[in-house]
């Protein structure tokens, strides 16, 4: 169950109404929402997560 936590997340996100609220992750985007703390600092935490996530994948050549 641990390794779906992403899949967990996505539907929680859909239940609530916030998938794709943040927008676009750019860096700049995520250090700025990071800055003005709150809700937007987890959103960026997470965006920046799953940036992380799909880089790594990107560079080991997996898909799940």
């Amino acid at each position: 169950m641990a390794e779906k936590w992403i899949q967990g997340a996505r539907e929680k996100m859909e239940e609530k109404g916030t998938v794709g609220s943040f927008g676009k992750a750019t860096p700049k985007k995520i250090s700025a929402a990071k800055k003005k703390g709150g809700i937007m600092e987890k959103k960026a935490v997470f965006a920046s997560n799953m940036k992380k996530i799909a880089e790594r994948r990107k560079r080991n050549g997996t898909k799940r």
